[in-house]
């Protein structure tokens, strides 16, 4: 790894929606997070639609530069990891935001203490206790590289279209 503890660590769990389960390959684990956040686009594809969502009072700021972001409402899913051997599964709510990302959800310090996880930034890896074993979960920096990349690049156009609505 050419810069460790550089890199953000993504984890690929599987979310479980009303219609399908789907492993998702880029879910952020922001340790800085007290919220747990799903994108729209991976609601739809869990194939929860908006009158599943119940109402949420949250704000927060973090995800645009320099912008308050109200979410559109939350919903509680289920979270697995693991094999088939040895896996861990907990309900979490997420809020819903209608903001694209070159992630598919953000898991906060709420869910890192459902599942009561333990993460190693220099390592990218995250640790849980399952029913037979300890869960460890890797990362590669170089999918961590490629998330961030995009997320600038996105990051980056928000601002630029922000100031250009300005003029």
């Amino acid at each position: 790894m050419p810069n460790p503890g550089g890199y953000a660590l993504v984890v690929d769990p599987t979310l479980i929606g009303p219609d399908s389960n789907i492993k998702f390959t880029r879910v952020l684990i922001d340790n800085g997070s007290s919220i747990n956040i799903m994108y729209r686009d991976t609601m739809l594809k869990l194939g929860i639609i908006d009158n599943m969502l119940e109402p949420s009072r949250t704000t927060f700021h973090g995800i645009v530069p320099r912008v308050l972001c109200a979410p559109v409402g939350k919903i509680r899913v289920d979270v697995l990891f693991g094999t088939r051997e040895n896996c861990r599964t907990e309900n979490l709510v997420f809020e819903v935001v209608d903001l694209n990302s070159s992630y598919h959800a953000l898991m906060g310090r709420p869910a890192l203490a459902k599942f009561m996880a333990t993460t190693h930034i220099g390592y990218l890896k995250m640790k849980m206790p399952g029913p037979n074993v300890t869960i460890t979960i890797s990362d590669n920096y170089k999918r961590s590289m490629e998330c961030m990349a995009a997320g600038s690049a996105l990051a980056e156009s928000l601002v630029i279209a922000g100031e250009k609505k300005k003029q």
